[in-house]
């Protein structure tokens, strides 16, 4: 799913993602005076420099040395002076003026700080990189956030942060740019969705590899409870287990009506609902979801059930601490009370 229309639109803009992400944090700082103070004081705060109340931000200036480097954002006090360098990171390694000749560029026209901003999950190793890359040049730790390199600061920051402090101030100051926030607090949240996170150890572990065989055994075993229960009427007859690139999918005949379950990551991590990652969609026996059994559906609180494939799926939670069969059982009864709402 898409978190907002600029997420949806984003494969179909030429463009990188941080230029997106860049011009439309730059949009918003221009349209109001009281997102610009805040944005300025917080980047003033991080990177430990004093500076004017607002400064004029602009994108991809391009520097006049032999590198050409051009930093996503700059922002300029009243004199058309470079104050701070802002660079806008997503998952995109780092170039080669990262961050050396921006902070040489700082230094040679009297400017005072560069501050990156990236997805939460990669602050801790891009900032190891970035302090590993300044190790040559006299550094001097502030804080765990901010170093200053031969005189210019260079510090840290979360997508997280800067949106939150601009919906807090949007909402009270400049309510017409709240939608505005949230199309690129959504941008912000897809890309995260999408992007590849590096492996650890554990991740490639023999222990990971069963531990992701837990979600198939409980499709399965819930499927076989329901066939041993004599108090149901349930059929595999034309249905079968089928594993698809997010998940895992088992259907059954069961009292004149179907249901499908899944384990569906898609599903999971779709932050609007409950985080589980078991899901179920009950049908009529003809496997269709009609007017009468969608309406039905509405007593369910929306964050308990999704759309997907073309079906309302409603959520299946998992106890936790305890057996196999524990687990399983516990979600033929959620099913069960499930089917006596829709049936």
């Amino acid at each position: 799913m898409s978190y907002s229309l600029l997420a949806h639109l984003y494969p179909h803009i030429r463009g990188s993602q941080e230029d997106i992400a860049t011009y439309s944090l730059q949009y918003l700082l221009s349209q109001s005076k009281a997102l610009n103070i805040a944005f300025t004081k917080r980047i003033a705060d991080i990177i430990h420099i004093k500076t004017e109340e607002t400064l004029l931000y602009v994108c991809q200036a391009t520097g006049k040395g032999e590198e050409k480097e051009r930093p996503d954002m700059a922002g300029l006090n009243m004199e058309g002076k470079e104050e701070v360098l802002c660079e806008i990171k997503f998952y995109a390694t780092l170039t080669a003026n990262q961050p050396i000749t921006y902070l040489d560029r700082l230094n040679d026209n009297g400017g005072k700080g560069l501050l990156f901003v990236c997805p939460a999950i990669r602050r801790t190793n891009l900032w190891a990189k970035l302090k590993e890359l300044c190790s040559m040049r006299k550094i001097e730790e502030i804080d765990e956030n901010c170093i200053m390199v031969d005189g210019i600061s260079l510090g840290i920051t979360t997508w997280n942060e800067i949106i939150t402090l601009l919906k807090n101030v949007a909402s009270s100051v400049a309510i017409e740019l709240v939608s505005d926030i949230q199309q690129l607090e959504g941008y912000c949240n897809q890309i995260d969705n999408d992007a590849f996170i590096p492996f650890s150890a554990g991740d490639i572990s023999a222990e990971m590899a069963n531990k992701g065989e837990r979600y198939y055994q409980v499709i399965d075993e819930v499927i076989e409870l329901f066939c041993a229960d004599k108090n149901h009427q349930t059929s595999k007859k034309g249905v079968k287990a089928t594993g698809y690139r997010k998940g895992y999918t088992r259907s059954l005949y069961i009292d004149g009506m179907t249901f499908t379950l899944n384990y569906d990551r898609d599903m999971w991590k779709n932050p609007e609902c409950v985080e589980t990652p078991f899901w179920v969609a009950i049908r009529k026996g003809d496997w269709d979801q009609d007017d009468r059994m969608i309406e039905k559906h509405n007593v369910f609180p929306e964050n308990r059930k999704q759309i997907f494939w073309g079906m309302i799926f409603l959520a299946l939670e998992p106890k936790q601490n305890v057996t196999l069969a524990e687990v399983s059982e516990d979600i033929k009864n959620q099913i069960e009370r499930y089917f006596e709402i829709l049936k």
